[in-house]
């Protein structure tokens, strides 16, 4: 092969391995900052109060958890926020406890400045079918553009890492045959 081939081969690599390098490094920033967390929990869909419900998992009648309620922008350990819907929720908050089953006061209550939570989650059967009713993604809406951001983020990753693969059996001569579905044998 000719040496410019093979130089523009090795800068082809380099090209789609740097942004592979960078989209992995976007969408990892975007986890760990919490970024994602945030569009996922993103605002409130009923009236109640947002919760960080994996706090609180082990409560029970006995030994309730007492969540205080207050006005935070972060949810640190057993704390509340009241909220309404549509309003954007807390950061770490990641469920919210719905007025109507503090009025029931069966799984939770509210009492003065506080929620006092005595069943955190049980057993439900619908449709057949038994599964372990939290209040964590309970009246939660996420953000419907990060399905988007999400979706754009997968697609350039997987052809970024797929011309970067062509790139390197390039540069080490593998031809590979490339395999034609659309022809008849």
């Amino acid at each position: 092969m000719a040496e410019s081939s093979k130089g523009r081969m090795a800068f082809r690599f380099v090209f789609w391995a740097a942004l592979s390098a960078v989209l992995f490094t976007v969408i990892l920033r975007s986890h760990y900052s919490g970024q994602m967390a945030s569009w996922y929990y993103h605002t409130a869909a009923v009236d109640g109060y947002a919760v960080h419900a994996d706090e609180f998992v082990n409560a029970t009648k006995e030994a309730p958890a007492l969540l205080q309620v207050g006005k935070f922008e972060r949810i640190e350990g057993l704390q509340a926020v009241p909220v309404k819907k549509g309003d954007r929720l807390p950061a770490n908050a990641n469920g919210v406890i719905l007025s109507d089953v503090l009025k029931a006061g069966k799984r939770a209550s509210l009492q003065g400045e506080a929620v006092k939570v005595t069943v955190p989650w049980e057993i439900k059967t619908a449709k057949g079918f038994k599964y372990k009713d939290t209040f964590k993604h309970k009246g939660i809406e996420t953000w419907p553009w990060a399905a988007v951001w999400n979706v754009f983020m997968v697609i350039g990753l997987g052809i970024a890492l797929g011309f970067m693969a062509e790139g390197f059996t390039d540069i080490i001569g593998i031809k590979l045959e490339k395999i034609r579905h659309f022809e008849g044998h």
